[in-house]
């Protein structure tokens, strides 16, 4: 069904809101804790050492392949070669190396495909002058411009500190959303190569922190009963649902459940995308009317 949707943007909403959340966990002492403490960067150090040969594997894999490599304790990782332990300096809370892998996978996978649609989209910076020369006003103006050009927040920077999984997550989100910047508009497969990856970095860090419960996701289309707004209602074991903000003031033929009308059984979400569909074919076919109607009042006129 059509019904069952979440963008590629609301994917990477996902990576921005809970990515403080899956760094605390990182440290198993304070899981309650929103910033890691100083000593998980001593841990990632050593760990960078440990995992150099995993490291190398980002040069011949695609983001999407990385980031869906199975975590150390993923159910279903397959066997790996024996390793020599890794060993730290005792320190008060060791590390979910899980939850490491997880946070390296996201921001692996995501700063890629940023690196890609840059590459494809994004115009070449303005150079300032090689020598100064005074009194030049031209030259001037040409080092204010590549200045402000270079901290536009619209620009993707490939080398720079800010270069992360938060970053990354939220200058895709303006891509998707057409922001002004110094991009092109994406194409329908630009749009779905950050969708796969978004949904995939989504999925990994809801089911790494626990959060892989209901959602409620707002939808383009109002209730064709009443037209007040719909929510889609997603995540954790229980099948979708659709609900209606009227409640009882809605006359949708399907039960009130916590004041609001909601579909629930397959049959119920058939119907309606049923009544949208046939919603949406009213609402062409009365503003197709209106045009008509609008001409032949310009025609009479005349």
């Amino acid at each position: 069904m059509t019904i069952n949707t979440r963008t590629a943007a609301d994917d990477l909403r996902v990576v921005v809101d809970h990515w403080q959340h899956l760094r605390a966990l990182v440290d198993t002492s304070t899981p309650a804790v929103w910033t890691p403490p100083k000593d998980v960067a001593d841990y990632l150090r050593k760990l960078d050492e440990h995992h150099a040969a995993e490291r190398a594997l980002e040069s011949v894999m695609t983001p999407a392949k990385w980031l869906a490599r199975p975590g150390e304790h993923d159910q279903d990782a397959p066997a790996r070669p024996e390793r020599e332990p890794l060993t730290l300096a005792e320190q008060p809370a060791p590390l979910r190396l899980h939850v490491v892998d997880a946070c390296r996978a996201v921001e692996a996978a995501l700063c890629a495909v940023a690196d890609e649609i840059a590459a494809e989209v994004q115009r070449a910076p303005i150079k300032r002058l090689a020598r100064s020369i005074p009194g030049d006003r031209v030259g001037l103006d040409l080092a204010l411009l590549a200045a402000r050009d270079e901290a536009d927040p619209q620009r993707w920077h490939y080398n720079l500190g800010d270069r992360g999984a938060v970053r990354a997550a939220e200058w895709l989100i303006s891509r998707l959303e057409g922001k002004p910047g110094p991009c092109m508009p994406l194409d329908d497969a630009q749009r779905a190569r950050i969708g796969r990856i978004a949904r995939e970095a989504a999925r990994r860090i809801e089911r790494t922190i626990g959060n892989d419960r209901r959602r409620g996701f707002p939808m383009d289309r109002p209730c064709p009963y009443c037209g007040a707004s719909l929510t889609m209602h997603r995540g954790g074991s229980d099948a979708a649902t659709v609900t209606c903000e009227n409640g009882l003031d809605c006359g949708a033929p399907v039960p009130v459940v916590d004041g609001r009308r909601t579909w629930a059984a397959p049959h119920e979400l058939a119907s309606l995308e049923r009544a949208l569909e046939a919603a949406a074919h009213r609402a062409k076919r009365a503003a197709a009317k209106r045009r008509q109607r609008a001409a032949a009042g310009v025609g009479g006129t005349g």
